[in-house]
């Protein structure tokens, strides 16, 4: 109730330009305490109010029409020479206000008509001008920094919604091949095998939608898709995973790890071509917020002139890009790849 009070007050003073007015009036009260007469504060405050309402004109003027039409368009010098006139042809009727409603010692009526009188009050409404104009630039600077701010968060969210469109058509396709093959291979497991992919695709249409998912949440999809590849892949490929520290309460973006786990089966477990293995590890390091995933797979011979980035490109490179969006200067990739093994690291700074 109360941030709404303070929204809705915000709205009025911004409708109905009240902060223009609170501004002049503390302006005006200080004007009345720097050029105090001694006669009374009415009388000091009516005094700064004739003086401030001449600086009121100039300032608004250079707000609304000098910096429009000469400093934003970068013409200094005619800017520069607008803003010299101006002051000076409004210090003559200020100084007619003077002279007519402002009482003043014999001494210092002669003094209105002199240069000190002249440059004095010039420096002083150039004093209000730059301060004006200076909370102007200031105010449209924020609120250009705010536009540019949201303008890139909309963009980085629509190039995340486009890689998640990416990802699921693609995990989709891969897997309605492997139920393909399962079923060609022995029927008896097509119910499991039906039962798992019911599991990973709800993950994948409803889950992958949220921003940010419980790590425990995406590390039972990634333990079903192995069982997935197991049934595919029989004795032949031994798969270890294992976990180290407290994953309560760690959140972390769906999809993350699944691309080097689908990289390291379809490159590293080829079970026509021998014994094959997989590792993968995840560590939890509470005290410095870091996460760290590790996953390792054999090279069959006859693969080990392919590159593990060239095949299937959508993969690699779409974690990459989300992760340099999500995790900016807080993520760290490395990759071995050795003779007979290939390793990808990933640390992440978690937030």
């Amino acid at each position: 109730m109360i941030n709404n009070f303070f929204k809705e007050l915000i709205s009025i003073i911004n409708r109905y330009k009240i902060y223009h007015l609170a501004f002049w009036l503390v302006y005006i009260a200080f004007w009345s305490f720097i050029l105090r007469s001694g006669i009374s504060w009415k009388r000091d405050i009516f005094n700064a109010t004739i003086f401030i309402f001449f600086h009121l004109i100039v300032s608004y003027f250079n707000n609304y029409y000098l910096i429009e039409w000469f400093l934003f368009r970068k013409r200094y010098l005619a800017y520069l020479t607008s803003l010299f006139l101006s002051i000076t042809l409004v210090i003559f009727p200020l100084s007619v206000a003077t002279y007519r409603y402002i009482p003043l010692l014999e001494d210092s009526v002669q003094s209105i008509w002199t240069f000190n009188f002249f440059v004095y009050n010039f420096l002083f409404i150039l004093f209000t001008v730059l301060l004006s104009s200076s909370i102007k630039l200031f105010r449209n600077w924020y609120i250009k920094e705010q536009a540019n701010k949201a303008l890139e968060k909309l963009n980085v969210e629509s190039e995340l919604k486009y890689l998640k469109a990416q990802i699921n058509p693609h995990f989709l396709f891969n897997n309605l091949n492997n139920l393909y093959a399962l079923t060609l291979k022995n029927s008896e497991m097509a119910p499991d095998v039906v039962l798992k992919l019911s599991n990973i695709l709800r993950y994948g249409l409803y889950d992958s939608q949220k921003q940010k998912v419980s790590i425990e949440e995406d590390l039972q999809f990634i333990k079903d898709y192995i069982e997935l590849e197991k049934l595919r892949l029989g004795e032949k490929t031994t798969i270890n995973i294992s976990t180290q520290g407290n994953l309560k309460g760690i959140q972390i973006e769906p999809f993350l790890f699944i691309n080097f786990i689908e990289n390291a089966f379809k490159h590293g477990a080829n079970p026509t071509l021998g014994k094959s293995f997989i590792s993968i590890q995840y560590l939890i390091d509470e005290e410095n917020k870091t996460l760290f995933f590790k996953i390792s797979n054999s090279k069959p011979n006859k693969l080990n002139n392919l590159n593990h980035n060239s095949i299937g490109g959508i993969g690699l490179k779409n974690v990459q890009t989300r992760l340099n969006i999500l995790y900016p200067n807080k993520h760290e990739i490395k990759i071995a790849d050795e003779t007979d093994t290939y390793t990808v690291s990933l640390k992440i700074k978690l937030t």
